[in-house]
């Protein structure tokens, strides 16, 4: 994404008020700030997902695939509120800050995206195509934070 800074700021501001980028200051506290806000998404859509999977049939392939991405959203829930780096002093360069802006932008995006397909299992069921998407999802989601991740152990 070739955005410029201050309106990939304001965009995730839309999301977590007063998100005031990389270096702008203390980067463990804007670092914070994001963990924080996906991890209250990844919560709602966990509850979300849950009550969808108790809404089907007992002992089906589909409550047992949808129980499977639901500990994968655990698991990248216990991830997220774990600090990526130990350092309290770090600093982002301007292209290390636009790459993780653009991570960012990115992972709010894959939460509203996870969000609407855990909403579509009631109204759909939990059939192979809902499974799918919500697999390659959750996929995606952790590929971006391992590469976000990435860019933050540099700093």
């Amino acid at each position: 994404m070739q955005k410029d800074r201050h309106s990939k700021i304001e965009k995730i501001g839309h999301h977590i008020p007063e998100f005031p980028g990389y270096r702008a200051v203390n980067f463990d506290e804007t670092d914070r700030q994001l963990r924080h806000f996906l991890h209250r998404r990844l919560d709602e859509i966990r509850d979300d997902l849950r009550e969808s999977i108790e809404g089907l049939p007992s002992g089906g392939a589909p409550r047992q695939a949808l129980g499977d991405c639901l500990r994968q959203l655990e698991e990248i829930g216990k991830r997220l509120e774990e600090p990526l780096s130990p350092q309290t002093e770090a600093s982002a360069t301007r292209d290390q800050e636009e790459a993780l802006l653009d991570f960012d932008l990115n992972l709010l995006d894959k939460t509203a995206a996870l969000s609407t397909a855990v909403g579509d299992i009631s109204r759909l069921g939990g059939g192979p195509a809902t499974q799918t998407l919500l697999t390659s999802l959750i996929e995606d989601f952790e590929d971006l934070l391992h590469q976000r991740a990435k860019i933050v152990e540099t700093l």
